[in-house]
């Protein structure tokens, strides 16, 4: 498995164009790119659903691969569902710190997407299991 490089990580700090796309069911084609908030912590990016019904955040998991598209970056990722508080507080407070002058942010939207977040992470191809 590879890393997030610098730059890119720079530019999750400061953009706001995320995309995400998890595979379908059959494990190789992508859904449609959609746009999510995005915060990076230490090495790692990651994304959150607001709403627990989410098809895209349940694909996500559920497929634990999909592709990924931001500034110089287009091509495949890998989701890992994160599951432990210390790791949720940190991207709690990387989201608080990156959108919380946004008018759609707030406590709440917070407290009811806590357990929907994933770690994000560029892999190559033969990096899938």
């Amino acid at each position: 498995m590879t890393g997030w490089t610098s730059r890119q990580l720079d530019t999750i700090a400061t953009a706001d164009d995320f995309r995400i796309a998890p595979f379908r069911g059959d494990g190789v084609t992508p859904g449609t790119l959609i746009w999510v908030w995005a915060v990076h912590v230490a090495d790692a990016i990651f994304v959150r659903s607001e709403n627990p019904e989410s098809r895209w955040f349940a694909a996500a998991i559920r497929q634990r691969a999909g592709i990924a598209s931001f500034g110089d970056f287009s091509g495949p990722v890998v989701f890992t569902h994160v599951t432990d508080g210390p790791t949720k507080d940190l991207v709690d407070a990387a989201y608080t710190a990156k959108y919380g002058d946004d008018p759609y942010f707030s406590a709440g939207l917070l407290a009811r997407s806590r357990e929907q977040i994933a770690r994000v992470l560029p892999i190559r191809p033969t990096d899938r299991s």
